[in-house]
């Protein structure tokens, strides 16, 4: 069962990645950058509570804030950028991350201990990143006795209330304000739309929702390394808003799932296994080009949940197939 309990977690942190990226993609911004503020959330909390003994939530929100703080110190130079150049700009970050985590070190010597067996006192390993051999001994849930089914029930709840915040997102004015700087950044400025500001402000949220999925999952792991935050990762990332769809937080969640849980359900192919994985992403790029959900299918959805609860029968519309409202409704 702690099997499942753990893909479970996996889910919720893959769903939580999804949505860093998904932060900045509403306005536009296709940003491959996310692995690294993945990356930096990951050590960050991470030492804080190996090293120096902190409890995970404030760790979790101090790697958040150092993640959110290098985003935008890569936000405000790279955004100036488009296309392609924003994109090259973030896969070298990623790569530049990637190398740093994987040969740097700090921490402290691990504590004296009494082997059982001979009665002798022995000094436990390195606690902190070790370059290459990576950072071992994050003991968090082990040492507070948290099983797995607890800390995949905590993160279903980091996950409702990153859901809630999207949700109340997208029905805002913030929100409305940062599809139009998607739509059309002239158009946004001319209606008084600070479209600079708004790109930074999302850029700088994703990495800080990247941060958190970072600190989930290395507490998870329990051992990371610098090879974990590469480029395969960070396009993984923005498979699963591009494959579940960019057009309303819920894509996301269905890529997340999906990219997550088709591995372990095609475990039994074997070697065929990728090939799978590559032509199930490859059907979704061509036959929904939108991704899996889009925003009228929300719409749409949401209509009849409202016409059921009151009581009424939705119409279909005979043009675009969207429930439209009883013809005795007033």
């Amino acid at each position: 069962m702690d099997y499942w309990y753990t893909v479970i977690s996996l889910v919720c942190i893959n769903t939580i990645l999804a949505w860093s990226c998904y932060a900045s993609y509403v306005t536009g911004t296709v940003s491959l950058g996310q692995a690294g503020f993945f990356a930096f959330g990951a050590f960050t909390s991470a030492s804080l509570t190996a090293i120096y003994g902190w409890h995970i939530f404030p760790a979790t929100v101090a790697g958040a804030i150092v993640a959110a703080v290098v985003g935008l110190g890569i936000a405000i130079p790279t955004l100036r950028l488009r296309g392609l150049y924003l994109t090259i700009a973030t896969v070298a970050f990623v790569e530049v991350v990637r190398v740093v985590f994987h040969n740097v070190k700090y921490g402290r010597e691990g504590e004296f201990a009494i082997d059982a067996t001979s009665d002798d006192a022995r000094q436990m390993p390195w606690i902190g990143p070790d370059g290459p051999l990576g950072f071992r001994h994050i003991s968090y849930l082990t040492d507070n006795h948290i099983t797995p089914g607890e800390y995949a029930f905590w993160l279903v709840l980091v996950v409702l209330a990153f859901g809630v915040y999207f949700w109340m997102l997208e029905r805002s004015r913030l929100g409305f304000a940062l599809r139009a700087v998607e739509e059309d950044e002239v158009a946004a400025q001319g209606v008084g739309l600070s479209h600079n500001f708004l790109k930074v402000f999302a850029f700088a949220v994703g990495a800080a929702i990247a941060g958190v999925a970072g600190s989930l999952y290395a507490h998870l792991l329990t051992f990371i390394t610098g090879d974990d935050f590469n480029i395969p990762l960070t396009v993984m990332i923005l498979a699963y808003v591009v494959i579940g769809g960019g057009q309303t937080f819920w894509g996301p969640v269905l890529g997340a799932l999906i990219f997550t849980l088709l591995p372990e359900v095609a475990r039994d192919t074997k070697e065929f296994r990728l090939e799978i994985f590559g032509i199930a992403m490859l059907a979704c790029m061509v036959f929904r080009q939108h991704g899996l959900i889009t925003r009228d299918m929300v719409r749409v959805t949401e209509s009849r949940i409202k016409q059921a609860f009151a009581g009424r029968k939705p119409v279909e519309s005979a043009e675009t197939g969207a429930s439209a409202p009883h013809p005795t409704d007033k």
